[in-house]
């Protein structure tokens, strides 16, 4: 079933679709809500109203704001469609994923294409599971914009970071992305997003953890835990650390920005190793290009330390 009570036919006349809309009106539903063609040609001509999009007008003449760029877009689809992917995501809370790119979900029978700063997609799963039967403007549920936003993403990395960014945000569970994915059937990167989904349901919450979580299966490491809590002058949380064998891993996922932030982590670095901690420390690029001499390296430390090669 395909939602249809999004962008499109109103009840009222056209000034409560403006108003409802922001003052964004697609140009039929203006017409259909009572507006003569001859009026509103005048009132576009004479610069009270302008036209941003074919097909779709705003009811003044100065800059438009995001929300009613998101309008405007949602407008020039027609009825049906809903934002979509980051565009959705971030209005329901996720940050760090704000573009100014506009995701757009049509039903798929629409033929539309794309306009410049408006990517739209077409799908015939659109239902009340998918769509949000309530918030405006019309858009995804999260977990299926999250979905849509891996399929999506340029880069698997970026890909990950998404499905990664949702949980860690405690915005959406694992589960309720699986559901999502499960009804899609056949999806891009669908591989991929099993696998991260996997990786974040036993506590990997970032990009970093989950790659650094895929070079210890692929290499036979032992499994280590994440995130352990440790007195270093302050509560300070591992990244890695292999327990019985005293083996501390840090991964830096950028370079530090402040100098007291990089002064504070050497010193924690430094009571580590005065309490017999072995450190190793990597950046994220190694071990998404270099896994092997992360996992050569690694395991030189533990045997070191006394491991025998068995995980």
């Amino acid at each position: 079933m395909v939602v249809t009570s999004t962008a499109g036919p109103h009840d009222g006349g056209w000034e409560k679709i403006a108003r409802d809309r922001n003052g964004v009106m697609a140009v039929r539903d203006a017409i259909a809500g009572g507006l003569s063609p001859a009026e509103l040609r005048w009132r576009v001509s004479t610069g009270r109203w302008q036209r941003p999009l074919r097909g779709v007008v705003v009811t003044h003449s100065g800059p438009l704001t995001r929300l009613q760029w998101l309008w405007c877009a949602l407008e020039r689809a027609g009825p049906g469609a809903v934002l979509a992917g980051s565009t959705a995501a971030t209005l329901d809370g996720l940050r760090g994923f704000d573009a100014a790119t506009v995701f757009v979900t049509v039903p798929a029978d629409r033929q539309l294409t794309g306009h410049q700063g408006i990517v739209v997609h077409r799908s015939s799963q659109l239902s009340s599971a998918d769509v949000h039967p309530v918030r405006i403007p019309p858009r995804t549920r999260l977990a299926r914009s999250v979905v849509d936003m891996a399929g999506w993403a340029a880069r698997d990395d970026d890909a990950r970071a998404a499905l990664a960014a949702s949980v860690q945000q405690r915005l959406i569970s694992v589960e309720e992305l699986r559901a999502v994915l499960d009804r899609r059937g056949r999806a891009r990167r669908r591989r991929l997003i099993v696998d991260t989904l996997a990786d974040l349901d036993v506590g990997a919450e970032s990009v970093a953890e989950m790659l650094y979580r895929r070079i210890e299966r692929r290499h036979g490491l032992p499994p280590a835990r994440r995130q352990h809590m440790v007195d270093l002058n302050g509560r300070r949380y591992l990244d890695v650390w292999y327990e019985p064998w005293r083996v501390w891993v840090e991964i830096d996922g950028a370079a530090h920005r402040e100098a007291r932030q990089w002064w504070d982590d050497l010193a924690r670095q430094n009571l580590g190793v005065l309490q017999d901690r072995l450190i190793l420390r990597f950046p994220t690029r190694l071990l998404r290009e270099h896994p092997e001499r992360v996992a050569a390296q690694v395991a030189q430390a533990l045997r070191q330390r006394g491991w025998d090669g068995r995980r």
